[in-house]
């Protein structure tokens, strides 16, 4: 018998490619998201350290009124560049929804073509069990009425 071949694979080998291709379109979301993420770690920390310092210094009575000033305005600016960060994050998660319904029904699909060549591919298994198992029963006649016809001359 022959060798079993799927007639639908360059269809099941789009539906990967689509699925790739949308799983890629949402890791550099999800990363862009992440990298402003980051960006508000990064400035939160940087106020906390900051702040710190300046403490420190008026415990120790050695600040300046140009440190405090300078901390007000850095503070004031990281403020508005985390609550830009947070603006762009929410954003993005419109697009981040879509892609990822997009990515479901992607992967949707190609699962309907993969249980398909599962399916086609127990349909090959059974026909050639069926085929062996009646090549094995034709020769085991043949070898039966042989040895049958042997005996009878005999």
């Amino acid at each position: 018998m022959k060798k079993f071949q799927f007639k639908l694979h360059k269809l099941l080998d789009l539906r990967e490619a689509r699925e790739k291709q949308i799983k890629n379109e949402l890791a550099e979301l999800v990363n862009q998201q992440n990298i402003e993420r980051n960006k508000q770690i990064e400035l939160q920390q940087s106020m906390s350290q900051r702040k710190e310092a300046l403490r420190t210094s008026m415990v120790k009575k050695t600040f300046s009124y140009n440190e405090v000033l300078t901390y007000e305005r850095f503070t004031d600016n990281a403020t508005k560049a985390i609550n830009i960060a947070e603006t762009k994050i929410r954003q993005m998660e419109p697009a981040i929804q879509r892609v990822r319904g997009r990515l479901m029904e992607a992967s949707k699909e190609k699962k309907v073509v993969e249980k398909l060549k599962e399916r086609k591919y127990r349909e090959y298994l059974y026909n050639l069990n069926r085929e062996i198992t009646k090549e094995n029963d034709d020769t085991n006649q043949k070898i039966y009425l042989k040895k049958r016809a042997d005996d009878l001359y005999q």
